[in-house]
């Protein structure tokens, strides 16, 4: 959270002016300016040498700047009555700033009261009675002295944004030329010891002195480590940031060494090079170039294929007008300042316009990002940017057509099928066709049949897009086509999901007789673009022909028969049961009792790399070192946002192994489970893992279900690449909490840390979801917040459960 600190007299030329001017409406103006930089709080201080009418302005001042910015403030000062004066003022609560315990504490007991009156956190500086903390031993004690006198006045954790202190690094003197390194272990040690409380830092303190240029770089630089260390607040000028991934790699170098004191000319080596280059240089391979000089077309066309958002809406606007002015007669004033009303004079020449701009430049930018990633040149992540550009560009081509159904290129109605709880694909399907110029009608996930064809019906829809996960849910596609044929829907239907292929489909189309209107499987979002794009084409009669010519000469494989009523003799042997701390006791863990960093040293991050976010093939070979940033910058978020609300529960049981059956014995009655058995190899079967009488764990783990909601809400405000990330990690998470579970179950069980494996329903092992309800019958995992579909699936979406083996032979196998 960045704190804005312009507004302070303090520290500003301009807001002491302002003050000592009574120029009320110029302070207001700054503050609106750090909003628009981006700032999330204002720091508003209006003390002076000059007035000693401080509280009275600072009353008018926070009235006015409640009513009119868009932003919390923190109330800066040292009188309590000036601060008490502002807060009753404020509707809402701000952040006071400051109080320590320096001297004999005066100004943290007369501002605790308050604090504690009016529920309010301050930044509280490391300043004890020995003054100013200068190591991270001497910062992390002063800090649990404020802690534990707070509690004097009954505050809580949250009230602490810990400010650790920084000192100018620019003056050489050795006392401090580890104070930016002992600063950032503080931090983390704050975070780690004090759980619950905040962090924040006067950032720019650390390069006072230094040349201006250098100043933005080595402040950027140093706040990109402050969060990595686990910073949450940073008071400072948001415009003076630079993302690092954008400064020079020889810039952050020497800023690195001087923050870390990695050499004893790091200082002088860092003042030459700026002295030198008297300006900041920006790394050129991290910069896109757009020619102003560029038609609007061009512009519009390489803002979306690149991924430009600022100015699409202009250069949307100019691309229109260019093709009014072509329309318009020669003896017709023909300057765009006078167009721009020939546009609201004349809607249906800018909805020709609009249709033009559309078909000729913004589709086909479209088109050329779904060819790259099809051919690896972009990654997922890049292609949703393009949406967002895309997006933005039709919400401003709307604004000229005389009806906004007017550019659809065809009607889609989408969902993912009843049962299933997962709409990540769907979500991406309905993001490029929505971006392609179709009307996508989402009717979201668990969609009934019977909603489906209303719908349908309603919209006159030209397609039907259906999504699954698993096997159980995905014969919801096969049900909906039977459906169709018995009312004569001849609705083409395009099918998606992990779980099926082009055979699956191929066999839900073909059975009985031939669905004309077509049964197509699309592996990715761009495969459902190209059929939709052959469907609503003069194409179309051609494209379905070649299809139903295709699907006449496949022929379906044979399937493999299993003989499940066998007794095969299991050639495992069983091994002693080792001995649970408890027998048929729930362990449930809440978010307080777990520690998400911890949690993410579980993480596959080649699974959520690859898997979860989509980065692969050429488009991904130099993406290493920023990916790993991206991967940083969405743990914090998650955390200090509160994204996440993890939960697990597990239990030990005893249990009896019988063939295919598993006997688990519970105060709520004996549970049985009946695991299919292999046709392949040794014949493998879950229970052959488990001996007459031996122990099973049960475990279930969940993200909670803010994510889902975090997630909707991004794609509802067209952030689709941070739903996309989020997503990724929430699913990536909940197996790193399973991971760190079983890791524990085995730690209580007292087996090495290799030895079992845990087994997930809904995997070739264990197919069966609807084995989920005898889970949950003996863990009560709804007690945890997860609840189970009529098809057995867990919701959230993003949560795991397993059965877990001790046995030190078990593998995975395939059915």
């Amino acid at each position: 959270m960045i704190i804005g600190e312009r507004l302070n007299t303090q520290g500003s030329k301009k807001a002491k002016s302002m003050v000592l001017n009574n120029d009320f409406d110029g302070l207001v103006n700054l503050a609106r300016e750090q909003v628009n930089d981006e700032a999330h709080c204002i720091d508003v201080c209006v003390a002076t040498t000059e007035r000693s009418d401080e509280k009275e302005f600072m009353k008018k001042l926070v009235k006015r700047l409640s009513l009119e910015v868009e932003a919390p403030l923190v109330i800066d000062s040292t009188d309590p009555k000036v601060i008490e004066e502002a807060v009753i003022q404020i509707p809402g609560k701000p952040i006071i700033n400051s109080i320590n315990l320096e001297g004999d504490g005066s100004r943290f007991h007369s501002l605790a009261p308050l604090m504690s009156k009016y529920g309010i956190p301050a930044i509280t500086m490391c300043i004890g009675p020995a003054g100013m903390a200068k190591t991270a031993s001497e910062k992390i004690e002063v800090a649990k002295l404020l802690y534990e006198t707070g509690k004097k006045y009954n505050l809580e954790s949250w009230q602490f944004l810990f400010d650790v202190l920084t000192f100018t690094l620019a003056t050489g003197e050795p006392e401090y030329a580890n104070s930016a390194k002992e600063t950032l272990s503080a931090i983390s040690l704050i975070k780690k010891e004090l759980k619950g409380s905040f962090t924040t830092l006067g950032l720019s303190n650390v390069s006072f002195g230094l040349p201006s240029s250098a100043r933005k770089v080595v402040n950027s630089v140093f706040l990109h480590h402050a969060i990595r260390a686990g910073l949450d607040t940073v008071i400072i000028n948001a415009k003076d940031i630079i993302p690092v991934a954008e400064i020079a790699p020889e810039q952050v170098k020497l800023a690195e060494d001087l923050i870390f004191n990695k050499h004893d000319n790091a200082l002088s080596d860092l003042i030459s090079y700026f002295t030198e280059n008297k300006g900041l240089t920006v790394s050129a391979s991290k910069k896109v170039d757009l020619d102003p000089s560029w038609d609007y077309d061009k512009k519009c066309y390489f803002r979306i294929v690149n991924r430009i958002n600022e100015g699409i809406e202009a250069d949307v606007k100019g691309s229109i007008i260019k093709r009014v002015l072509q329309k318009l007669p020669n003896d017709r004033n023909r300057s765009e300042n006078n167009v721009t009303t020939t546009l609201t004079d004349n809607p249906a020449l800018a909805h020709e316009a609009a249709v033009g701009t559309l078909n000729e430049v913004l589709l086909p930018a479209m088109k050329e990002v779904g060819d790259k990633f099809g051919a690896g040149e972009l990654i997922l992540p890049f292609v949703l940017k393009s949406a967002e550009c895309m997006k933005l560009a039709v919400a401003e081509l709307e604004k000229y057509l005389i009806k906004k159904q007017g550019i659809s290129k065809g009607k889609l109605v989408l969902c993912t099928v009843y049962g299933d709880v997962h709409d990540i694909g769907k979500n991406l399907v309905k993001t490029i066709l929505s971006n392609n110029g179709y009307s996508v009608y989402d009717l979201g996930k668990q969609v009934p049949i019977a909603r489906i064809v209303e719908k349908i019906k309603e919209v006159s829809a030209d397609a039907v897009g259906l999504s699954a996960l698993l096997v159980s849910t995905s014969k919801q596609m096969q049900i909906f086509v039977e459906t169709a044929r018995q009312m004569n829907l001849n609705t083409p239907v395009l099918c998606g999901g992990a779980a099926i292929n082009s055979d699956y489909i191929n066999r839900i189309a073909k059975n009985q007789d031939i669905y004309n209107s077509g049964v197509f499987y699309c592996k990715t979002a761009f495969d459902g673009l190209r059929v939709m794009n052959k469907l609503m084409s003069a194409e179309k009669e051609e494209f379905l022909t070649q299809w139903i010519h295709k699907l006449s000469s496949w022929k379906d494989k044979p399937a493999g028969t299993v003989t499940e009523t066998a007794i095969v003799q299991s050639s495992i042997v069983p091994v002693s049961a080792p001995v649970p701390p408890r027998i048929d006791i729930q362990i449930r863990l809440e978010p307080k009792d777990i520690d998400l960093y911890e949690i993410w040293k579980y993480l596959n991050k080649k699974s959520l790399f690859v898997l979860s976010w989509g980065i692969r093939g050429a488009a991904a070979k130099d993406l290493g070192p920023e990916t790993e940033k991206l991967y940083l910058e969405w743990k914090d978020k998650v955390v200090n946002e509160g994204l996440f609300y993890p939960r697990i529960v597990y239990a030990y049981f005893k249990c009896h192994g019988l063939n295919t059956k598993l006997t688990v014995e519970s105060k709520n009655g004996d549970v049985v489970f009946d695991f299919p058995r292999s046709s392949k190899g040794k014949r493998l079967c879950i229970t052959d893992y488990f001996g007459k009488e031996d122990i099973v764990a049960f475990q279930a783990v969940t993200v909670g279900n803010e994510v889902s909601k975090k997630i909707d809400e991004l794609n509802s405000q067209n952030k689709y690449t941070d739903a996309y990330y989020l997503h990724g990690l929430a699913v990536e998470t909940a197996e790193a909490l399973a991971e760190w579970t079983h890791g524990r179950i085995r730690k209580e069980l007292g087996i090495d840390n290799n030895r079992g494996l845990r087994y997930s329903w809904g995997y070739p092992s264990c197919p069966d979801v609807l084995q989920h309800y005898l889970v949950w019958k003996l863990i009560e995992a709804s007690k945890s917040g997860m609840k189970l579909t009529e098809a057995g699936q867990i919701i959230p979406e993003q949560s795991t459960a397993a059965i877990v083996v001790h046995h030190p032979e078990a593998e995975y196998f395939l059915l």
